[in-house]
């Protein structure tokens, strides 16, 4: 009898193991990623050594294989992550805050899992002549790209420059609309506008093209409000948990190298083909962000008990979008985070 019981648990025991062997061979070594031509993304791109996997990268060396995909029309990025053409998606927080109400009223469950950097500088409003503070976009043709970062920027820094909710408005009525944050800064290097917001390198090159403009506000002001993030669709997190956490590793260690070896990561960047970001410029772009470590993912999420910046951006953004009626409803942030997977990446 005691044989049997013996023999029954080794039976367990083997078939246990034989599971979870099982399992950990089921999770995929690959991963897809939305990305826009964005030198925020470097960390993840020298870790891959480009936009596919090269041999002897970061990850090769995991074992992952990451493909990363350049959507740089905002929805049609959402939407490559909701029917999975992706599995992984960078967007900013402010955005995601947008996104993340649209998935959960069509079932899709998403969640962020980590930052990717801050904006400090790279994002801004640029004006023309007789334009000098936010105050001034009053009665003046402003370009810009709704429901982007380029939206959040404008209409945080018009609350903050103290306009009446109605001047607020009058700016939103006169600005001409865009698909991106490249399209404002040509249309003012024109002259067709009198302001635009945009983002670099297309904003300093629109200034440098317009006698007399500048910038008037970004985000070294606002330095705590454009933060670019990925988020994942809740089946990939659950079914490849390992992979997940390696990626984000891997993503770390990339940014580390651009630390320590800044002129290789600067090459690496530039000989990317289709990525179109040369060497000097993404050194020059590198300068208007701060590539986030493990430091500062920790301190953005912050806890459960104790929230971080990340909650904070995300309760302005679903502000806006609902003055702007995207949204009826708001949600908790708490939710819309991967604790799991972020306590994976980051260690303890």
């Amino acid at each position: 009898m005691k044989q049997s019981k013996s023999l029954a648990w080794v039976l367990v025991l083997v078939s246990l193991l034989w599971c979870a062997s099982v399992c950990a061979a089921a999770e995929t070594n690959q991963v897809r990623v939305r990305v826009n031509i964005w030198v925020g993304c470097a960390g993840g791109l020298v870790a891959n050594g480009g936009l596919d996997t090269a041999a002897n990268s970061v990850y090769a060396k995991k074992g992952l294989k990451v493909s990363y995909k350049i959507i740089d029309d905002w929805t049609e990025g959402a939407a490559a992550l909701a029917s999975s053409n992706v599995d992984v998606m960078l967007t900013t927080a402010d955005v995601w805050a947008k996104d993340y109400a649209q998935f959960r009223a069509k079932g899709f469950g998403t969640r962020a899992f980590f930052m990717v950097d801050w904006s400090r500088g790279a994002d801004g409003v640029i004006a023309g002549k007789g334009i000098a503070t936010l105050k001034d976009l009053v009665g003046k043709k402003i370009a810009y790209a709704p429901y982007t970062p380029s939206h959040f920027l404008l209409w945080q820094g018009l609350r903050n420059a103290g306009l009446t909710p109605q001047q607020r408005e009058e700016v939103f009525s006169q600005g001409i609309h865009t698909r991106d944050g490249i399209e404002p800064a040509t249309l003012f290097a024109q002259q067709k506008v009198d302001a635009a917001v945009a983002w670099d390198p297309d904003m300093s090159d629109a200034v440098r093209k317009r006698a007399g403009s500048r910038r008037i506000y970004d985000t070294r002001m606002a330095s705590n409000l454009i933060a670019d993030i990925l988020v994942v669709s809740d089946r990939f997190a659950a079914a490849n948990p390992q992979t997940l956490a390696k990626f984000g590793q891997g993503w770390l260690e990339g940014v580390e190298f651009i630390k320590s070896q800044p002129p290789a990561a600067y090459k690496l960047i530039g000989g990317i083909k289709d990525f179109n970001i040369p060497a000097n410029l993404a050194k020059t772009m590198l300068e208007g962000v701060k590539l986030a470590d493990q430091a500062d993912n920790r301190a953005f999420f912050g806890t459960a008990a104790k929230a971080g910046d990340y909650a904070n951006i995300f309760k302005l953004a679903q502000e806006m979008y609902r003055d702007a009626k995207v949204l009826k409803a708001v949600s908790d942030p708490e939710p819309t985070i991967d604790r799991k997977t972020l306590a994976a990446i980051l260690g303890k």
